[in-house]
């Protein structure tokens, strides 16, 4: 029993009378329409306002309950009867893979961009911006539905109409649209309605171009870039690779001797296929600093070079390495690199020479489909340090990297469940983790001395976010196993 003056209370029913102290009595209506006294937490305005990108599934049920002010006792729960095999719960089969890859591929189309409705000299800018903000929750409740209706997993994409505004400033202003996306999943970062937004641009008058450019293109093999280029190219993409870091670590006569030593070894190989396609070296080529500028006067229309400069538009996600590109061009710290997503905040003009200027527009996260929120992680799309669930993600890594290379890696040996016993061969998130997390003494004191299972998993999905762990997801229609095989070897 607690007595008056609690402060020497026990810990429990100290933690009981503060929670009573933090919640005021509300009074409210009923279903039955009595009148219900219960006690409401009260929260300050930074906990309110933090993000929330994942809930445990009885967080999210609490949480939905109490928005929808309803009693949720009634409520049965969907139970999943889990098998004693190696299959990760929140990962999906190869045929729900293939079901869900097919549903996404008939519903792409309407992966759409927010438009910025038609306007002239003669439009106000109050009438403006409320057609901008009613194209916008139009927009916003298309996306809903596509969501909603067809049952599929949407990746968290920007829903800040100031955001948005600035790209479509960067789109106007801009000759050439470079979308920037990373060269280890380059068709998740592109948005083919932004070029096809472009492309409507230019319709109306405009004369505008899309490129694609392939940045961090250092971690893929020659042959990899071949493969990518060859499907580039079939599919009328106009795209080049990059890599920000290899151009600021290089420059000068080193940089044009590197360049010409890659020239010669993709030539060299080249020679050895039996088909070639219409990809040349050039095609292969990571360009150098000089020659990305080059690019952009060469992609430009003509019409628009003819003029005294030409404005080129950068569009990415974030940490897909925009403002490393923009450092590694003007050669200066003028644009600041931070590994947080959302740095810019607005897009501003650089003038990178007398002819050239670029757009930086902040990063944006564009709608795309996902199979799961364990691919969301190794994407980096959702925050690490705010993971809740862990298993997918690693088990997803394990099913991507090969146990030996995981070995190789970290200097761990990874114990696996026998095939007699009804192992795969491939490591299940606890066994990896388990060994990782012993391995580097990541040990719960509060657990009896059992591994740390959650901050081994943070760790490792931090080194697959970051390439230290390098998978590339191959072209479509490219088995990845075989198109990631020299990595490994």
């Amino acid at each position: 029993m607690v007595q008056k003056g609690y402060k020497h209370a026990s810990g429990l029913g100290h933690a009981i009378i503060n929670k009573h102290n933090q919640t005021k009595r509300v009074k409210k209506i009923g279903p039955d329409g009595n009148e219900v006294v219960f006690r409401e937490e009260k929260q300050p305005n930074w906990v309110r306002l933090q993000s929330v990108t994942q809930e445990r599934d009885l967080d999210e049920f609490l949480s939905t309950a109490e928005l929808a002010g309803t009693d949720f006792t009634a409520t049965k729960l969907n139970i999943k009867i889990l098998h004693q095999d190696q299959q990760n719960q929140y990962l999906l089969t190869e045929e729900e893979e293939r079901e869900t890859a097919a549903v996404q591929s008939d519903n792409r189309r309407r992966l759409t961009v927010p438009r910025r409705p038609e306007w002239d000299e003669s439009t106000t800018a109050a009438s403006l911006e409320r057609l901008e903000k009613a194209s916008f929750l139009d927009w916003r409740r298309g996306l809903a539905e596509l969501e909603e209706t067809n049952g599929l997993l949407l990746t968290p994409f920007e829903r800040n109409l100031e955001v948005w505004r600035q790209l479509w400033r960067v789109i106007e202003r801009s000759c050439v649209v470079v979308q920037i996306c990373d060269a280890r999943n380059p068709l998740f970062y592109r948005s083919v309605d932004l070029e096809a937004y472009v492309n409507e641009l230019t319709e109306r008058g405009g004369v505008k171009k899309n490129l694609l450019l392939i940045n961090k293109a250092d971690m893929l093999t020659v042959r990899q870039r071949r493969l990518w280029a060859r499907y580039f190219k079939h599919e009328g993409i106009a795209f080049a690779f990059f890599s920000a870091k290899v151009a600021v670590e290089l420059d000068g006569l080193e940089a044009a001797l590197a360049a010409m030593n890659i020239a010669d070894a993709i030539a060299a190989e080249l020679d050895t296929e039996s088909e070639l396609d219409d990809v040349t070296p050039a095609d292969l080529r990571v360009l150098s600093v000089a020659e990305l500028e080059n690019l952009f006067l060469a992609t430009a229309p003509a019409a628009v070079r003819e003029g005294d400069r030409i404005y080129i538009g950068l569009v990415g996600y974030p940490n897909v390495g925009k403002s490393s590109t923009i450092n590694a061009l003007i050669g200066a710290k003028k644009v600041s690199v931070s590994a947080t997503p959302g740095k810019t905040k607005h897009f501003q003009t650089i003038h990178l020479s007398d002819k050239v200027v670029l757009c930086d527009c902040p990063g944006l996260v564009f709608p795309n489909f996902a199979s799961t929120k364990a691919e969301l992680v190794c994407n980096g799309v959702l925050p690490i340090d705010q993971l809740r669930e862990y298993s997918g993600p690693a088990a997803l890594v394990t099913k991507r990297i090969p146990k030996e290379h995981l070995e190789t890696v970290y200097g761990i040996k990874i114990a696996t469940r026998p095939e007699i016993d009804g192992g795969t061969g491939v490591p299940t998130a606890d066994e990896f983790l388990g060994a990782y997390a012993i391995a580097r003494g990541f040990i719960r004191s509060s657990k009896g001395g059992r591994p740390d299972e959650s901050k081994a998993a943070r760790v490792v999905l931090k080194d697959f976010v970051k390439g230290k762990l390098l998978y590339s997801e191959p072209p479509p229609g490219v088995d990845g196993v075989a198109f990631n095989e020299e990595t490994y070897r």
